[in-house]
């Protein structure tokens, strides 16, 4: 992509730490300070371009790869002391084994004979391990601390922003809208599928899936030859589509297997991390390797001779294409496997995603695939090519992933790669998972998981009865419980029987015969009632004390943002209006600590100043000022600066007497 939009970021909070408030999105240059981060994020999502950008904004950054920083000599790299080094790519370099001598560890005994200088790492979010992963690394921080961020998707701002920079995209939000259309919008969020989403319409027309994505792309790549590295081949036979991706597919293959950089165009400059493609051999003529080569499939590393993949996404999906390819020929899938897994039989980290795309393409190792590495196979392929018993086999082995299961997958932000098992022909695997009587920690994690695949997969509406009894089954944990609503949100057609059921269960909450101790639940239907089905003047009585568990979750959301977002001028008249006879306890409950929101009648103050001040009586303004201004300790800020701007314009309202 031509165009770079500034990246945000989130922070990921310690397990210890104070879980009271969720963190906001942050630019990623607002933790330039900090001595050490990981930043985390998918395949593709703009870890390498953020930090080689960061590398070059701060004073003293120093972009390197982990690769490298493992491979090369301290002595001969004296420029990496001093400095602020952003190390891209752990993942890559991970090996899938416990033993303490791993590219990890051997990092960490980097960082530490360079003196502990500071540092920036990145990973992908499904290769990090936690908390394990957190402390290991702090160890050699130069505080002794690192924060961990994790890459946010693109905003929909940044996403037109993207596509109005493309001269293949006529208009921004016309693509946008097809892609939701046809249920690739899942595409969009990330840089690097967004990228080839836009490659593979301008190919042919709008793909049907991932994997069509992503093949509809390489052969609009294949077509067309890099110019900056183009070798001299004038007057050769130009190979077809199809050869020049089987070479490009095995180039890849070879490259993430063996573990080398890349490729040379030539044997005189070959080495042990760059290659000549002629050393391979195969049925594949050199020519062909070339030419491949010399496509946009590949960018040239440090010269023109030196060769890589265009990101590693694209290798793994073409290198998967070319081992599906020789199984589909009669190469035994075992022994690819015994390249892609460790002693245990799990795929090892630097494989996943070569792993995934090949249990997409070749039907014949997907189970076996399914089985080493379940989280993997859902996050970097396509499971929309799955059958009803491939998806089956997916649930069942999630099952027992345990706590990586719970810390990752639950996380709504993961889900939506998982949104394809939620289809008719599994609704009875998800029936069967939802109504299981079994109540302890694993299965009440897979159930979080199963309901938010359900929020992010298609409408499954034949579920919306089961899961608004899950909402009322006080045996659930409030995170099933409050997941379960937002997955009957999404799966019950919106109608007025859906509006009641919602008002009743909110009555039910009101009356505690409905257990909702975090106030999850009622956050979330308030959002969804107010101000149509539940008017501004009936509001307030749902203001209270959050319970024990003072998180700022849905609830304190409502308050914090949506219940000005959603309000009318009309409405912010009747809030005010409601706040000079308060229900009981509304007073201490705008003060309490566990739920900010003393300024909350302030900025009420001063939407309802500039919408009515000039109408209303005096006397009315006054029960206004004095509701609006001594309830609050919030005196400064653009509400205060508001109301002060309006009595400054005013001021015959100052001089007025009783």
């Amino acid at each position: 992509m031509n165009c770079l939009v500034p990246r945000t970021c989130t922070e990921i909070p310690p397990p210890d730490a104070d879980q009271s408030r969720q963190p906001d999105p942050r630019p990623l240059s607002a933790f330039r300070s900090a001595p050490a981060y990981v930043l985390l994020g998918d395949p593709g999502a703009g870890k390498t371009t953020a930090f080689e950008a960061e590398s070059e904004a701060v004073g003293d950054g120093l972009y390197v790869s982990a690769r490298d920083f493992l491979t090369l000599s301290v002595d001969s790299h004296p420029e990496w002391r001093e400095k602020t080094l952003f190390i891209d790519g752990l993942d890559e370099v991970r090996a899938g084994t416990d033993d303490v001598r791993t590219p990890f560890d051997a990092i960490r005994g980097r960082l530490d004979e360079l003196g502990k200088p500071r540092f920036r790492l990145s990973c992908r979010e499904a290769d990090w391990l936690g908390a394990n992963d957190r402390d290991n690394v702090a160890s050699v921080a130069p505080d002794g601390a690192v924060t961990v961020l994790r890459l946010d998707p693109l905003t929909h701002e940044d996403i037109l922003s993207i596509l109005d920079a493309q001269p293949e995209v006529d208009s921004a939000d016309e693509f946008v809208e097809e892609a939701q259309n046809r249920g690739v919008d899942g595409l969009l969020t990330n840089p690097q599928s967004l990228e080839l989403l836009v490659c593979a319409v301008a190919e042919g027309g709008w793909p049907e899936s991932r994997l069509d994505t992503f093949e509809r792309a390489c052969r609009q790549m294949v077509r067309e030859p890099n110019k900056e590295h183009r070798a001299a081949r004038r007057g050769a036979a130009t190979p077809s589509p199809d050869q020049l991706l089987n070479a490009a597919g095995r180039l890849c293959a070879v490259q993430l297997i063996s573990g080398i950089k890349g490729y040379t165009l030539g044997p005189d400059e070959s080495d042990s991390a760059y290659p000549s493609p002629e050393e391979w051999g195969g049925a594949i003529e050199p020519s062909v390797y070339k030419a491949a080569l010399d496509r946009k499939l590949f960018k040239a590393e440090s010269d023109e001779t030196r060769l890589v993949p265009v990101h590693r996404h694209i290798a793994e999906f073409l290198g998967a294409r070319h081992l599906a390819k020789l199984i589909d020929g009669g190469l035994p899938a075992q022994r690819v496997l015994a390249l892609i897994t460790g002693a245990d039989g799990g795929v090892v980290t630097e494989m996943r995603g070569l792993s995934a795309w090949l249990a997409v393409q070749c039907r014949s190792a997907r189970m076996a695939l399914i089985e080493r590495d379940p989280i993997g196979v859902g996050l970097y392929g396509d499971l929309s090519q799955f059958s009803h018993d491939e998806k089956r086999a997916l649930l069942n082995a999630l099952k027992h992933m345990g706590g990586r299961l719970g810390s990752d997958l639950a996380s709504r932000h993961w889900t939506a790669a998982f949104g394809p098992l939620a289809t008719p022909d599994m609704e009875p695997v998800l029936r069967e998972i939802l109504t299981d009587p079994t109540r302890d920690k694993q299965h009440q994690t897979l159930v979080v998981f199963v309901l938010r695949i359900l929020e992010a997969g298609i409408s499954l509406s034949g579920l919306s009865e089961l899961l608004l009894d899950v909402v009322y089954d006080d045996t659930r944990t409030p995170n099933v419980k409050a997941s379960s609503l937002d997955a009957f949100l999404r799966t019950c057609p919106d109608s007025q029987e859906k509006t009641n059921l919602l008002k009743q269960l909110l009555a039910d909450i009101r009356a505690g015969q409905v257990s909702d101790s975090d106030d999850e639940l009622l956050g979330t239907l308030l959002a969804m009632l107010y101000p149509q089905d539940l008017p501004a003047s009936q509001i307030w009585n749902y203001l209270s004390d959050p319970g024990d568990s003072h998180l700022m979750g849905q609830y304190f959301l409502f308050w914090d943002r949506c219940l000005l977002e959603q309000s009318s001028d009309e409405d912010v008249c009747e809030l005010l209006n409601g706040l000079l006879c308060p229900p009981p306890g509304l007073r201490s409950a705008l003060e309490m600590d566990e739920l900010p929101l003393e300024y909350l009648p302030l900025k009420l103050l001063a939407r309802g100043l500039n919408a009515y001040g000039d109408r209303i009586p005096t006397e009315q303004l006054y029960d206004w000022l004095g509701v609006g201004l001594p309830m609050t300790q919030y005196k400064f800020g653009e509400e205060a600066h508001n109301v002060q701007a309006w009595l400054e314009r005013h001021p015959a309202i100052q001089k007025v007497t009783e």
